[in-house]
């Protein structure tokens, strides 16, 4: 980005970003889904020499989940979130 060009950074964003299963009541997805997420956080932004951004240190501060639509078949009423224990099969859900 020089020379007057302004060019969107690239974001590295390190850390896991959590957020819950789903499963969609209507068709039976497990793995496809479109959420709309407000998220407010602070992170440490380190620029490169060359001007090339890597997020890191990214601390979630505040997150609303607003909407979660299926993606196989559209349903945005038939999503619900599904409690998963660590190791246990995803079918069973």
């Amino acid at each position: 980005a020089l020379r007057g060009e302004w060019a969107p950074p690239r974001r590295r964003y390190r850390g896991a970003v959590t957020s819950p299963r789903y499963r969609c009541a209507a068709c039976g997805n497990l793995t496809r889904f479109d959420v709309v997420t407000n998220r407010r956080t602070r992170a440490f932004h380190h620029y490169s020499v060359g001007g090339e951004l890597s997020i890191e240190e990214m601390e979630i501060l505040d997150e609303t989940i607003e909407g979660v639509t299926c993606r196989w078949c559209g349903h945005g009423d038939a999503v619900l979130v599904v409690e998963i224990e660590p190791g246990a099969d995803l079918n069973d859900a």
